[in-house]
């Protein structure tokens, strides 16, 4: 273990099955394992990173989309090997009716950026980036 380093990220979704029919697809993509959880929860794990969705939306809340420009949570991005790979997943996503918020495409957040950016059921906004390993990794020659 390394201190600091991400133990897990959870979610809260309005419908467990929902959203974890729609995770299955896109962390079973990207070589996450579905765990066991208690009631209430789904979970998925790659190496030492966890990802839990947790049925706790407020009644008041659960119809709201996600709103990445209230405070909080803007999106959540993972990383590719490859331009294929977020090519990929892209037709993945679109295959199984998923919203695809930018389609893959060089973004200028650095030269070589390769992204999708795509909503959850609940409107939360993810994203699966290949860029230079100079941008992941400032130290890397």
């Amino acid at each position: 273990m390394a201190l600091g380093a991400l133990s897990h990220i959870a979610f809260t979704v309005s419908d467990l099955d929902r959203s974890a029919a729609f995770y299955d697809r896109v962390l079973g993509f990207l070589g996450y394992e579905r765990w066991p959880a208690v009631a209430g929860q789904a979970k998925w794990k790659k190496t030492d990173v966890g990802i839990v969705l947790l049925y706790a939306a407020n009644p008041e809340s659960a119809d709201r989309r996600h709103d990445g420009y209230a405070p909080g949570l803007h999106h959540f991005s993972f990383e590719a090997d490859s331009r294929a790979q977020v090519d990929a997943l892209h037709d993945l996503l679109r295959n199984n009716g998923s919203e695809i918020l930018d389609p893959p495409a060089d973004y200028a957040y650095t030269t070589g950026y390769y992204a999708v950016f795509f909503a959850d059921p609940d409107g939360l906004k993810l994203e699966l980036c290949h860029a230079p390993r100079a941008y992941i990794n400032p130290d890397a020659t």
